[in-house]
């Protein structure tokens, strides 16, 4: 009941503002991404699966509503060394779902589920319109990735993106994906990002976050920072966090911290040269991870990438283990 009144109060402002433009085709987009890719890590079997295909269903009819929807389908195995030819599942998940309100060109309001702004690489999303095969672990680990609530976006300067965002999650997450695929779920999610510059040539943003652990005496506030620095001979990238861990289970350390450093340097026939160190220390094991990787990406466009990584992991291995990975991503 309370999805139906997510999705509900997602759509009112549709039955009570669309007028004829509702029908234009113009107004509508359809676009998606497809991501496959080739895993070989140390001691476990070699793998091909379809990881990720999305659509993407968007509209702009007026102020009152601009709705987005992505639908995925996702972990599709294809092949594995051993077993042969898969092919024999696929898990489907609501993506994002959400209304945009716009009250004027500074002020927006988003209702439904969406992307938490707490890391550059969670916005993007889309495989195509990032460098490598593998996240890394800050992006993703200590913090909700999905809000189904409630964000409020107060635009300072439209030209260089300087913005502050708010945003609630009151209850759980909508169609939340299998702690298979999360590291865990979510109550109660109130947060905040003030973001200096978003903009082509750089990204530079302060988060904070406090999220109630679904069925789990746990709560875990983060405190992050991320930037993005775009020249023609380079792309730099990093994101640096801490998240205080109040929890009834065991734990070696009370907080969670760590972050990377990347860097992506273009060479001749549209290739670039990619090179990321990360440090984590999670709360809960006593050893930090450390991992290196080094690749080479073919982006003749940026709707199309191909990508060879080799990633050395040391120091705990739970995740992102040693191993080469490879991927091809389309979008469409």
């Amino acid at each position: 009941m309370r999805y139906f009144c997510t999705i509900l109060l997602c759509l009112m402002p549709a039955f009570s503002w669309a007028d004829s433009s509702f029908f234009k085709r113009e107004q509508w987009d359809f676009s998606g991404y497809l991501k496959l890719v080739f895993q070989a890590p140390n001691n476990q079997p070699t793998a091909i699966e379809m990881d990720d295909l999305s659509l993407f269903v968007s509209a702009h009819i007026n102020r009152w509503f601009n709705p987005f929807i992505e639908a995925e389908l996702y972990s599709i195995p294809l092949w594995e060394s051993g077993q042969g030819l898969q092919f024999n599942q696929a898990k489907f998940t609501i993506e994002r779902l959400y209304n945009d309100i716009q009250f004027d060109e500074e002020n927006t309001l988003r209702l439904g589920k969406f992307l938490s702004p707490v890391s550059r690489w969670n916005i993007l999303h889309a495989a195509p319109l990032v460098w490598t095969t593998n996240r890394p672990i800050a992006t993703r680990y200590s913090f909700a990735n999905y809000i189904s609530g409630l964000n409020i976006r107060h635009e300072f300067d439209l030209f260089s993106g300087h913005a502050l965002e708010f945003y609630w999650q009151p209850y759980q997450e909508f169609y939340a994906k299998p702690t298979t695929k999360q590291d865990r779920h979510y109550q109660t999610v109130l947060g905040a990002a003030w973001i200096l510059q978003d903009d082509i040539s750089a990204y530079y943003a302060f988060n904070v976050q406090y999220a109630d652990v679904k069925d789990r005496r746990e709560n875990r506030t983060t405190l992050s920072f991320d930037a993005f620095l775009h020249r023609d001979y380079f792309d730099f990238e990093t994101q640096w966090l801490v998240t205080f861990v109040d929890s009834n289970q065991a734990q070696h350390h009370a907080q969670d911290w760590g972050g990377y450093t990347q860097f992506s340097v273009p060479i001749p026939l549209d290739l670039h040269i990619i090179s990321r160190y990360e440090h984590f220390q999670f709360s809960d094991k006593t050893v930090a991870n450390n991992t290196l990787l080094t690749g080479l990406v073919y982006r003749p466009y940026s709707k199309l990438s191909l990508k060879l990584e080799w990633q050395q992991t040391w120091g705990s291995v739970y995740k992102n283990g040693t191993g080469l990975y490879a991927s091809v991503a389309v979008l469409f």
